[in-house]
């Protein structure tokens, strides 16, 4: 029992790799960036006094909590009344549109940064408060996908999720401030958030089942009817019997072990696997905005920082034929700092530099063909697309990466001896 408590609590509170954190934190950072300029569009509409919902009439959709479900779905009554937050609804500035713009610029804002790891700590507090803000704000026009981003951004602010795939650390990297290698933390938060996922699908499974058009098999009938569901043509015999009953069961299967098997590694795989087509169906034929890419993307959460950095690696072995080998300019070299941020920032390994002999950068491919060594280096370092994209800048990151080698510095000689010498 003291072996498997122990086990138990090395799964919750162990240190490993931030790597999954930190692919999670680019994907929820993007989708959160991708919602906030679809919703932006109608901004007047939806946030405003002049729109349909004006502020009281989203302070009655979303009042003071007093009940909640629990776990298995049943409904509690609770004792005191929790408060909605929400900035705007404090000193009466729920109904001053300016002040509501102000809130909506900063959390896209900070969904950007968030994205890119820059200032991570600051950027996914203020994206957490903003999202929060904002579905209080209008509680009419959110959905599942909604619920699962809030609940998500709010992790991620609690989460070490900078620390890796990340502005921040390639930073630190070049300074010198943060050590190469992959840091060590603690993993309770990355938990939080697969279980959370599972607790997500457990619960629908266990309300699904308590409805008898679930239990007969005819449940996903009646969604293909719902006009304002309807995205891209599906073939009428998928939504009619008897494939409507592989459907429905389908469905309960994939949600019952995205609940409880995906725990289990032998079967994990295939489990996430299953939820994908799923979503992906789901994603196809119905319009639920950005439902399923959210979701979808909290499944790094069920594998370990290291099982995704050998599965680069992995997947870079297969890709050597578009490694490349880069020489850098005669009497130059990487300096340290620089050296562990393009390391950083090559997870495939498909990028080799090497101290060259001519004035300049110098690249070839493995078939011996040149190549311009920006180029080269930025399309084949991931982590270098979301600074390589602008002209120049990559090619200017390289240069300013170089300091002078060791045998072509010219030994420093006092000022007095050299006098001395001369008379």
């Amino acid at each position: 029992m003291k072996k498997w408590l122990a086990q138990l609590d090395n799964y919750w509170f162990g240190h490993g790799s931030p790597v999954s954190l930190g692919i999670v934190r680019i994907l929820i950072g993007f989708w959160a960036l991708a919602n906030f300029v679809m919703v932006g569009i109608d901004f007047d509409a939806w946030f405003t006094e002049r729109g349909y919902v004006p502020f009281q009439a989203g302070m009655q959709k979303m009042p003071g909590l007093t009940s909640t479900t629990n776990v298995i779905g049943y409904p509690v009554v609770l004792p005191f009344e929790v408060p909605r937050f929400s900035l705007v609804s404090y000193f009466g500035l729920g109904t001053n549109t300016p002040w509501m713009l102000v809130v909506y610029l900063l959390a896209t804002l900070a969904a950007l940064t968030t994205m890119l790891g820059l200032w991570t700590r600051v950027s996914t507090i203020i994206l957490a408060i903003g999202v929060v803000t904002i579905h209080n704000r209008n509680a009419f026009i959110i959905h599942g996908g909604d619920t699962v981003l809030r609940v998500m951004v709010l992790y991620l602010a609690l989460a070490p999720c900078g620390l890796s795939c990340s502005l921040d650390r390639l930073i630190g990297l070049w300074k010198g401030k943060i050590k190469p290698g992959i840091p060590m933390v603690s993993l309770w938060a990355q938990r939080l958030m697969a279980y959370n996922i599972a607790l997500v699908y457990f619960t629908t499974f266990w309300h699904k089942m308590r409805g008898y058009m679930w239990k007969d098999g005819t449940a996903t009938w009646y969604p293909a009817r719902l006009n304002e569901f309807d995205r891209f043509w599906v073939p009428p015999f998928i939504e009619n019997p008897p494939f409507i009953y592989l459907t429905t069961y389908g469905t309960l299967a994939v949600e019952l072990a995205l609940g409880t098997l995906v725990f289990y590694r032998p079967l994990r795989k295939w489990v996430l696997l299953g939820g994908l087509m799923m979503h992906g169906f789901i994603e196809y034929s119905m319009n639920i905005p950005l439902f399923a890419f959210i979701i979808c993307s909290g499944y790094v959460t069920f594998y370990e920082g290291q099982e995704v950095t050998d599965w680069a690696k992995r997947l870079g072995q297969r890709f050597k034929s578009k490694a490349v080998q880069i020489w850098i300019p005669q009497s130059k070299q990487l300096a340290a700092g620089p050296s562990a941020m393009l390391t950083a920032v090559d997870p495939l390994g498909l990028v080799q530099y090497e101290n060259g002999n001519a004035e300049s950068w110098q690249a070839k491919t493995t078939d011996d063909k040149p190549i311009s060594p920006a180029k080269a280096s930025w399309t084949r370092s991931l982590g270098a697309w979301p600074i390589g994209w602008l002209p120049g800048t990559w090619q200017r990151t390289l240069d300013k990466s170089l300091e002078p080698r060791a045998e072509h510095i010219e030994p420093k000689v006092d000022s007095k001896k050299k006098a001395g010498a001369k008379t």
